[in-house]
């Protein structure tokens, strides 16, 4: 760094450096406040929004419970998801609405609010959730071809046994009772609990052999 003899000396130098940076340094301030600001207004809106959409969250369900599955609150639900869009209450909501839609036997409006889920859902645990209950429900509707490739699908680990039992039931129902037992014998072999039940399915296809 230049050594200045005087004062004189050290005033021009900082004219001819302001002169020379002082736009630059006034930009860079000027940017980074915005920068600043625009950040703080950005996470208020964001706090905001949040809080909003916890309150009507928070309405709907209170509406819910003050009367058994509707039209009507399947209605509201569905216009909450259409606004909420991909949000994690979002998902909860499509998942009652589901729960509810199977209730009044509107077995197509569950579907698609599942698979609504499957799609925007980010949960892997919901996910495996939501796979399991769909796989489920187009079982029961007969569509097996459907039920197998939705339980066929990766799930976490901790679903292992639960994916077997299901798909094993899916199996079973499709008149494939080999692969049935193979499917409840890895069930059996991951289950943490339920192995009863297990055991009975098992013993009823004893006669299979096993693929």
């Amino acid at each position: 760094m230049e050594i200045y003899s005087s004062e004189e000396q050290q005033v021009e130098a900082i004219k001819r450096f302001w002169q020379e940076y002082g736009k630059a340094i006034l930009g860079g301030v000027v940017l980074g406040l915005a920068a600043l600001y625009g950040f703080r207004f950005y996470q208020a809106e964001q706090r905001g929004a949040a809080e909003q959409a916890s309150t009507k969250y928070n309405q709907l369900i209170i509406q819910r419970d003050a009367a058994a599955a509707s039209e009507d609150w399947l209605a509201k639900a569905q216009g909450f998801i259409a606004a909420a869009k991909d949000d994690n209450y979002a998902v909860l909501v499509a998942l009652l609405a589901a729960k509810d839609a199977v209730t009044l036997q509107q077995f197509d409006k569950a579907e698609a609010q599942l698979n609504w889920v499957m799609t925007h859902a980010k949960s892997a645990e919901v996910l495996a959730v939501t796979q399991l209950r769909l796989a489920r429900l187009q079982r029961e509707q007969g569509n097996v071809d459907a039920a197998l490739v939705t339980i066929n699908k990766p799930m976490p680990e901790s679903f292992a046994a639960l994916q077997a039992e299901l798909k094993g039931d899916i199996l079973l129902q499709a008149d494939k009772a080999a692969e049935a037992k193979a499917a409840y014998e890895v069930a059996l072999s991951t289950a943490g609990s339920n192995k009863q039940l297990l055991q009975v399915k098992l013993d009823e296809l004893a006669h299979i052999t096993a693929v």
